[in-house]
């Protein structure tokens, strides 16, 4: 059985797709995760979804938060 890890799972070209699906710039995701206690600049927004920053599994919850999507999404595993 094939372990999937984090960067199989793409949750960074998640967050950008979902982002870019609610017509957010990276800032805008920035400043609505602020507002909710998610301490995320635009440029750590930006390493997230290059896969350049791992993210904790609060700012995941965030994400799916402000992002209006099931916390599983983030989460599925591509094909």
């Amino acid at each position: 059985m094939k372990r999937s890890t984090p960067l199989s799972r793409n949750i960074g070209k998640k967050v950008k797709y979902y982002r870019e699906l609610r017509g957010l710039t990276q800032k805008e995701l920035a400043a609505r995760l602020q507002t909710v206690g998610c301490d995320l600049t635009e440029s750590m927004v930006g390493q997230i979804e290059i896969g350049y920053r791992a993210t904790s599994v609060y700012e995941i919850d965030k994400l799916a938060e402000v992002l209006h999507v099931d916390y599983n999404a983030l989460f599925a595993q591509d094909d």
